[in-house]
């Protein structure tokens, strides 16, 4: 092969890397934005202090109860996340909540529940918590837990079928009692989309696009 036609076809193999290259460069959220989807569909870390796997829906539900018999824009709330913990290769399913208020504390305000009622569409799931905390099922980070509220989290055991379930309802509330009287709290902040995601996440699906906001 003579010198010229080597070089040549150096050039034009060079060629084609660069636009190779320009092409990616022309595209700089490709990369970024299947990243982000796949990020967005769970947040799974290794807990370093418990040595579980555990993986937690990226945004939660939060059901409210309006309180403006008491002042205006007070409300109850319950904060819910979905979350998995996996020791030793054994899978636990769980819904982390927290139960807590805006409200002052002379006027009562509902911070605590060992049963929790969920309505979804024509259902009605009885929740008892489990008695332990996310630290003793291998959780130790806190799960969504609502910014300047001092409030126990309460874990609930669940399973894929529910997660499925309540990531499908075309209608979700909350309902829990203290003292023999049963609050109901309507879908504030509805995240079924980011719950959605997480279950086909633990399914080994993608992420679905145009879901529901």
């Amino acid at each position: 092969m003579s010198t010229s036609s080597s070089v040549g076809n150096t050039a034009i193999a060079g060629l084609a890397a660069f636009l190779t290259l320009s092409g990616c460069a022309a595209r700089p959220g490709v990369f970024e934005e299947e990243a982000r989807q796949q990020a967005a569909q769970s947040n799974e870390y290794l807990d370093e202090q418990t040595g579980s796997t555990v993986t937690v829906v990226e945004q939660p539900l939060v059901f409210a109860r309006d309180r403006s018999e008491r002042a205006a824009n007070l409300r109850d709330y319950i904060t819910v996340s979905a979350a998995t913990i996996n020791r030793g290769g054994k899978r636990t399913y769980v819904l982390v909540a927290y139960v807590w208020s805006t409200l002052d504390p002379r006027f009562n305000p509902v911070t605590s529940a060992a049963d929790m009622v969920l309505r979804a569409d024509d259902r009605r799931i009885v929740l008892t918590a489990a008695g332990k905390t996310p630290a003793q099922l291998g959780i130790g980070r806190p799960v969504h837990a609502p910014a300047g509220q001092q409030v126990v989290p309460l874990v609930y055991p669940a399973d894929m079928g529910l997660l499925r379930y309540l990531a499908a309802a075309r209608s979700l509330s909350a309902q829990v009692g203290t003292e023999g009287e049963s609050y109901d709290y309507e879908l504030w902040d509805d995240k079924r989309s980011s719950l959605s995601d997480f279950v086909r996440f633990l399914e080994g699906l993608p992420q679905q696009q145009g879901a529901r906001k």
